[in-house]
């Protein structure tokens, strides 16, 4: 009988990224303020599950083409089935020195003491609502939710139990942590969970030699002990997602606001988020906060002229004998295809457009507007409330560029689906689709140009991305 170890390598990785966007992974509801909120360690803070990461990771494997994981992240089929040979560890949320925060921190003015665990645990509630296609709020589409700030870094580690031959599939495991549309949490498909691998440090360990045993033994539990792994980030590979990416350079025309935002000098004010930054080993609270152009605001705009845009190339127009509830929203096939619809009879679809949120570095200056509406008898104002209101948009500012990823173009293959979309993207270009708040008074239009890759090209053609 052999005493040789089935699995006689150790592939070992320590990864720390940093989130470009904000983020979330659903822990349940907050009774008292909010609908949605982050999961977090016995300290409050935020953490990213395991399971989490190791689910992201196994579709990201499908979504590659590498087949379906099974055999590294273990499958059940009575007797035949085995269990994960990858795991996963938590990931820790680091400091404003740049370490992992591990165990209970009985002292709470620690927490308080530190910029970039004290926005970790004040985070701000991002209100959303859902418009339907009279341009009214959806019945239950109004709701908010917490979400942890960009900037924050996180570390985890990965270790997958093989031989040698194994090599290729950990290579291409780590080269997935570099695909462009890979997400972390939750709301991805509208702005959340974009990251970025800061620094990795990987190792294989032959435990069935004495020295190989004594160093992988002797790699400290401990996230915020250092490894001695050797730093591989100028080797991480790149994955073979082939994604069709539309980058639109964009230049504001006028005024332009995502709502959501709180000024006491008015009414009505853009969202601003604030997010963490790095200098070195230090991190901070950008002391200034940031414009933000949502994904949300984005997709919800795309969305409702993408069905536009394929009804007409359908021949669906309006005064036809046609079911309008089967032509509008997730029901359209277009946007079903594109941007996802709810399950019903196993006919679920996640979203297949990718769209971050943005940084508006230079949004431009602000000017109070007032507003006030006028009785349609009596050419006075109205006494309602809310009739007399006033906004504080951004005009103009500097040019920025948005891009937009679709994956699986190979399951949309219907020509008026690609021609819908291209075409709303035309129209926002072009100004002719706004975003944010105040289309109906004006704001919200912008003009630019797009430039596809080259599978988007290939896509938009007809051919394979």
């Amino acid at each position: 009988m052999s005493s040789a170890p089935r699995h006689p390598q150790r592939y070992l990785a320590r990864v720390t990224i940093q989130f470009d966007t904000a983020f979330i992974i659903g822990g349940g509801q907050d009774d008292l303020f909010y609908d949605d909120v982050f999961v977090a360690d016995a300290n409050g803070l935020p953490a990213l599950p395991g399971s989490s990461l190791a689910g992201i990771l196994r579709h990201a494997w499908a979504d590659a083409g590498y087949g379906d994981g099974n055999d590294l992240f273990g499958f059940q089929n009575g007797a035949d089935g085995h269990g994960s040979r990858l795991s996963v560890s938590w990931g820790c949320i680091h400091n404003q020195n740049n370490q992992p925060v591990e165990g209970i921190i009985l002292d709470r003015t620690l927490l308080a003491s530190d910029p970039v665990l004290s926005e970790a645990l004040m985070t701000t509630a991002r209100d959303h609502v859902r418009i339907d296609h009279k341009g009214t709020a959806a019945k239950a589409g109004k709701f908010d939710e917490r979400s942890v700030s960009a900037g924050h870094r996180f570390t985890f580690e990965l270790l997958l139990e093989g031989s040698e031959h194994d090599q290729a599939d950990w290579q291409r495991l780590l080269g997935l942590l570099n695909a462009d549309t890979i997400r972390i949490g939750g709301k991805t498909r509208r702005g959340y969970g974009q990251f970025s691998v800061i620094k990795l440090q990987a190792a294989a360990f032959d435990i069935t030699t004495p020295d190989g045993f004594a160093a992988f033994a002797n790699h400290p539990v401990a996230l915020a002990q250092q490894s001695g792994l050797p730093d591989m980030l100028t080797e991480l590979p790149t994955s073979s997602v082939n994604s069709a990416v539309a980058t639109l350079h964009l230049q504001p025309e006028a005024f332009w606001m995502i709502g959501g935002g709180v000024d006491p000098e008015v009414d009505m004010a853009p969202l601003t988020a604030n997010r963490i930054v790095w200098r070195g080993d230090t991190g901070d609270v950008d002391k200034q906060e940031k414009a933000i152009l949502t994904g949300s605001a984005v997709k919800g705009a795309l969305s409702h002229r993408v069905a536009f845009h394929y009804n007409r190339l359908s021949g669906v127009f309006a005064g036809k004998e046609v079911d309008p509830t089967q032509q509008i929203g997730k029901e359209n096939k277009a946007v079903a295809a594109l941007f996802g619809c709810e399950k019903k009879d196993k006919t679920g679809q996640r979203g297949r457009v990718i769209i971050s949120d943005l940084f508006i570095e230079q949004p431009g200056p602000q000017k109070v507007i007032n507003h006030v509406s006028i009785d349609r008898f009596t050419g006075g104002a109205r006494t309602l409330d809310g009739a007399l209101f006033d906004e504080k948009p951004y005009y103009r500012g500097a040019p920025f560029s948005l891009t937009i990823a679709v994956t699986e173009t190979d399951k949309i293959a219907e020509p008026a689906i690609r021609q819908a979309l291209a075409a709303a993207l035309a129209d926002l270009a072009g100004g002719r689709l706004a975003l944010g708040a105040g289309a109906g008074r004006g704001n919200g239009y912008f003009k630019g140009d797009i430039t596809w890759n080259g599978p988007g090209q290939a896509w938009l053609a007809g051919g394979a991305a």
